[in-house]
């Protein structure tokens, strides 16, 4: 199982080729003998901090905890850290860091060997066509988004299926099926639970419903997002900044530039905000919305009406 995974993470450093973890496994018993798993309570206190906006300050916090966890044998707590870090990394585009916790994850998933569960297996190829479609290898992320929903037990891991399903429609949507896509990203809807999960769903969804050219759908799923945002996240947050990123996206197009611009100027001013607040300078807090704001900043400049001619003087 080592040579596998290790040749799938050589790939995403693009060196090698993907190949797939080892077969289904039976479910992992606890060594009564085996230290105490990491605590890991307080990750959706987390994931709340950063989609406030405080996704620096979480990256900082979980770096000594996985260096304090410990490597022998199952620990879902550990797992669960390490997953989120990968994910915020991510966020970030920090694919160097990613890539080192995944092969660690990697490591964890060569000891338990045989012990391995199908979900833990199942989040590594999630993680790793996370890391993939990043590289923009959208056709070998989606293979293991696929190899991920055949691992897991939908029933008993629905979050985990949801966040496959994310991944899978994502994937979709960059192979240029948004059709697809917008099937895929209404399941994962359906299955996710935590109000978090369903907010990163209805962000793809909007774009999703634009690509599929569905804008006045795409329009209505933008104000939900905005509601969810406030509702769950609170005014002024990062969640806040990228509901009315998509706002913005969808009544432009929609034809509404009016509105776009008004939401992209709230969008931007949130966005710097954060931006000002952070505390490590070298990454932008999330990737995903600067890029959006970007390509936003862009339309919006090619399409603002021209100036009026002066009125010619009257020459007598």
């Amino acid at each position: 199982m080592h040579a596998r995974l290790t040749a799938s993470l050589l790939l995403a450093a693009g060196l090698a080729g993907c190949k797939p973890p080892a077969p289904a496994a039976p479910a992992v018993v606890l060594d009564p003998s085996s230290p105490e798993p990491t605590p890991a309570g307080d990750l959706p206190l987390l994931r709340q901090k950063a989609a406030m906006g405080l996704v620096d300050v979480v990256r900082a916090e979980l770096g000594p905890r996985l260096a304090d966890a410990g490597d022998a044998g199952p620990d879902p707590g550990r797992d669960a850290l390490r997953a989120f870090a990968i994910e915020l990394a991510l966020r970030q585009d920090d694919q160097p860091a990613a890539l080192q916790q995944l092969q660690v994850l990697a490591r964890d998933l060569d000891r338990l060997g045989p012990r391995a569960s199908g979900a833990e297996r199942a989040r590594w190829l999630i993680l790793h066509g996370a890391l993939l479609c990043a590289q923009q290898r959208y056709a070998e992320a989606r293979g293991q988004s696929l190899e991920a929903l055949a691992a897991i037990d939908l029933a008993r891991e629905p979050g985990l299926a949801g966040d496959a399903f994310r991944g899978l429609a994502r994937e979709q949507l960059a192979l240029g099926q948004p059709d697809r896509a917008l099937t895929s990203v209404r399941r994962a809807m359906a299955v996710h639970k935590d109000s978090l999960a369903v907010f990163e769903d209805g962000v793809l969804a909007v774009d999703i419903l634009i690509a599929a050219g569905e804008p006045l759908e795409a329009v209505i799923a933008a104000g939900k997002l905005y509601d969810d945002a406030i509702a769950y996240v609170g005014p002024s947050t990062l969640a806040h900044a990228e509901a009315l990123a998509a706002a913005a996206a969808a009544t432009f197009a929609s034809g509404d530039r009016d509105a776009s611009s008004t939401f992209f100027a709230d969008a931007s001013k949130i966005w710097g905000e954060l931006q000002a607040t952070r505390s490590d300078l070298r990454l932008p807090l999330s990737a995903r919305l600067e890029r959006r704001l970007g390509e936003l900043a862009h339309v919006l400049e090619r399409s603002a009406p021209a100036p009026a001619e002066p009125a010619p003087k009257d020459r007598n």
